[in-house]
C-alpha cells in the first residue's frame, strides 16, 4: 500500500485507485477509479490509473456550462441579473425538493419563460426522503422535478439573452449550445467535436474528452492559468454562489451539498452520472476529475474524499459518511467496512 503525503506531490501511478467493500474481513466487491488532478497547464499533480481515458463527465460539466450564461448576463444590461441562489441551481443536480422546484418556477417567471419550454423530461426524485414526500403530495412529477431543470432553465435564459429561438435551445447547432461548446473547448483545451458527441439523459449534448482535459478545465475554474477577465469573474461568481448556497447544488443527504458547505469556497465539487466527480481546489489552483470504472457513485465519493485527504484537506465530520467507513446492518451491528487498497495516508 502506497503511503502519500502532500510533500510527495506529484504522485502518479498507472494503477487505478482500488476500493474494497469488505464483509467480515473478506472482499465482497471492489471499485477501480481513474483520477487526474492537474494544474491549469495540464501538469499532473496526482494521478492514478488512466488519466488520458476518454470520459463523458455528464453533470460534472454544469458549472463550466454556466460560464457562457453568466458572461452573456454581464454583457447584456437590459435583462435581470442572476442571484447567487439561482446560479447555484443552474449548476445543480438537485433532489427536486419543493425549494428546488419553487426556485426553478421563480427563475422561469423572472425571465418571462414557461415550464412547458423545458425539454429535460420529468422524473421522481432519486433521493429517498424527497421521493417519499413527492409520492404523498403530487400525482406525478413535472419537468421542474428533473435534477437538471436548473441547467435547462439557464439554457432557456441564455437563448433569450442571445435572441435565439427558445424551442431549439438544446439542439447542438443552436446558438445556445454553440456558445456553451466554445466555452467548454476553451476550458478543456480539447476540440470536443472531434470526439464522440452524445445526448445526456436530460436531452442536452454530452461531450467526451480525456479525464486530464476535464481536470484542466477545473484548474482554470479554480483560478489557475490565464482567462479573459469576464470569464475569470464568472468563474468566481459561480464559486461563491455554490459555496454560499450549497443546498441548491444538490439537497439533503447529498455529497455535493455537504462537501461544498464544509469547505466554504476553498473547494468546489460537482457530481456527474456514472461515477464522476470534478473538483476545483481554489487555494492550490488545481483541478480534478475522477471516474469509477464500474460507474458506481459510492466508489466515486470514497475516491473524492481520498483525494481531498491526499492534498492536505481535513475530512470534517459532515463529510466522513462519504469516505472510507464501517458498514452496519439494519440492526446496527458492524458487519464490514470500505477501505482503500493501494493508497494510505
Amino acid at each position: 500500500m502506497k503511503k502519500l503525503s502532500q510533500s510527495r506531490l506529484p504522485f502518479i501511478s498507472s494503477e487505478p485507485l482500488r476500493i474494497s467493500v469488505n464483509r467480515n474481513h473478506a472482499q465482497e466487491s471492489f471499485h477501480e477509479v481513474d483520477i487526474a488532478v492537474c494544474d491549469a497547464s495540464g501538469d499532473i499533480k496526482f494521478g492514478m490509473g488512466d488519466h488520458k481515458r476518454d470520459i463523458f463527465p455528464r453533470s460534472a460539466m454544469k458549472p463550466l456550462q454556466a460560464i457562457a450564461l453568466l458572461e452573456a448576463n454581464k454583457r447584456i444590461s437590459n435583462f435581470p441579473q442572476l442571484s447567487e441562489e439561482e446560479i447555484a441551481l443552474i449548476c445543480a443536480s438537485h433532489n427536486g425538493e419543493q425549494s428546488h422546484t419553487n426556485l426553478v418556477l421563480s427563475l422561469l417567471k423572472k425571465f418571462d419563460l414557461n415550464m412547458n419550454s423545458l425539454i429535460c423530461g420529468a422524473h421522481w426524485s432519486l433521493e429517498q426522503e424527497t421521493f417519499i414526500e413527492q409520492i404523498k403530495t403530487i400525482e406525478k412529477p413535472n419537468e421542474t422535478h428533473n435534477n437538471c431543470s436548473g441547467k435547462h432553465t439557464g439554457m432557456l435564459i441564455l437563448a433569450k439573452l442571445l435572441r435565439s429561438p427558445t424551442e431549439k435551445y438544446a439542439d447542438i447547432k443552436s446558438e445556445v449550445q454553440i456558445k456553451i461548446l466554445e466555452k467548454l473547448q476553451t476550458m478543456t483545451g480539447s476540440k470536443l467535436l472531434n470526439n464522440v458527441v452524445a445526448i445526456d439523459g436530460c436531452g442536452a449534448p454530452a461531450y467526451r474528452a480525456p479525464l486530464i482535459n476535464w481536470a484542466r478545465a477545473y484548474a482554470l475554474f479554480a483560478g489557475g492559468g490565464s482567462l479573459p477577465e469576464i470569464t475569470r469573474e464568472s468563474c468566481l461568481q459561480i464559486r461563491k454562489s455554490i459555496a454560499n448556497n450549497s443546498y441548491f447544488i444538490a439537497g439533503r443527504n447529498r455529497a455535493c451539498t455537504d462537501i461544498n458547505r464544509a469547505y466554504g469556497g476553498k473547494v468546489t465539487v460537482k457530481v456527474g452520472a456514472e461515477g464522476v466527480y470534478s473538483a476545483a481546489f481554489h487555494e492550490l489552483k488545481f483541478g480534478m476529475t475522477l471516474k469509477t470504472r464500474d460507474g458506481d457513485k459510492r466508489g466515486a465519493e470514497v475516491a473524492l474524499c481520498a483525494v481531498l485527504h491526499a492534498l492536505g484537506y481535513q475530512i470534517p465530520k459532515t463529510v466522513r459518511p462519504y469516505a472510507t467507513r464501517d458498514i452496519y446492518n439494519w440492526s446496527g451491528k458492524k458487519v464490514g467496512n470500505i477501505t482503500l487498497d493501494n493508497l494510505n495516508f
